[in-house]
């Protein structure tokens, strides 16, 4: 993913004002498969106890040294560094990364994680549902593989995500998905905006823990654990086992 522009970064510019104290606003987010929904920025601050359990365990989990990718307004990482790990939060959004470092972030890069290829990493988080950068189901075994290269041996990837199969079942457990669509059903497109700034539509992916586990042992890892959660959304703890 490119680097956001300013002008088309709407979380970017929420969290940047939520910080200097304007806390008016919310977060628009539409998508193509559900009704709309409003975010508010304080979700983006929230402290370590105000986090989803699945969260906590990653953060716990965390060890050496650690890439927090898509770090938003710091929240994993700056709970990192406060308990003695060195972390690099990583985001595409500059305004983001602005508001990191006057958190006090000490290491903050303004990359996609594409572009992150010289460095070597002990732990790498993918949370808030950070395993969407893949995109698509094609593009998760594009991601692992590549995040695999980051990873000394014995690292961890710690990344969570939902199974939306919830959203194609009736009242009857029934599935009603389109089995002969090209599409996974987890793969949605997004559209932000907040006040006057909107971002451009992009793709997202959710993947049901079944195929996730398939793709990262595919993929080369070991599945440690996974955690659910109790909305259809899970933790999912993979390792790169020495050879």
């Amino acid at each position: 993913m490119a680097i956001l522009k300013k002008h088309q970064d709407p979380i970017g510019q929420a969290v940047l004002d939520y910080f200097q104290g304007i806390r008016d606003f919310s977060i628009k987010v539409e998508t193509d498969i559900a009704e709309d929904e409003e975010l508010s920025p304080a979700y983006f601050f929230r402290k370590f106890e105000e986090m989803p359990i699945q969260e906590q365990i990653a953060l716990k989990r965390c060890c050496g040294k650690v890439l927090d990718v898509g770090a938003g307004a710091g929240a994993h990482s700056l709970w990192l560094q406060e308990n003695g790990l060195q972390v690099c939060a990583l985001d595409i959004s500059p305004l983001s990364c602005q508001t990191m470092q006057l958190r006090g972030i000490r290491q903050v890069v303004c990359k996609d994680v594409y572009a992150i290829d010289q460095e070597k990493y002990d732990t790498i988080l993918l949370l808030m549902n950070g395993a969407g950068i893949a995109q698509t189901l094609p593009g998760l075994k594009v991601l692992l593989q590549h995040l695999k290269g980051l990873l000394n041996p014995g690292g961890k990837i710690l990344a969570d995500s939902s199974d939306l199969l919830y959203l194609f079942t009736d009242e009857n457990g029934e599935a009603w998905i389109d089995i002969g669509s090209d599409s996974y059903y987890g793969e949605m497109e997004y559209r932000l905006s907040y006040r006057n700034v909107k971002g451009k539509r992009f793709p997202w992916l959710f993947v049901d823990p079944e195929t996730f586990t398939n793709y990262a042992m595919e993929m080369g890892f070991r599945v440690k654990e996974r955690i659910l959660g109790n909305h259809f959304d899970y933790l999912i703890e993979l390792i790169l086992d020495t050879k």
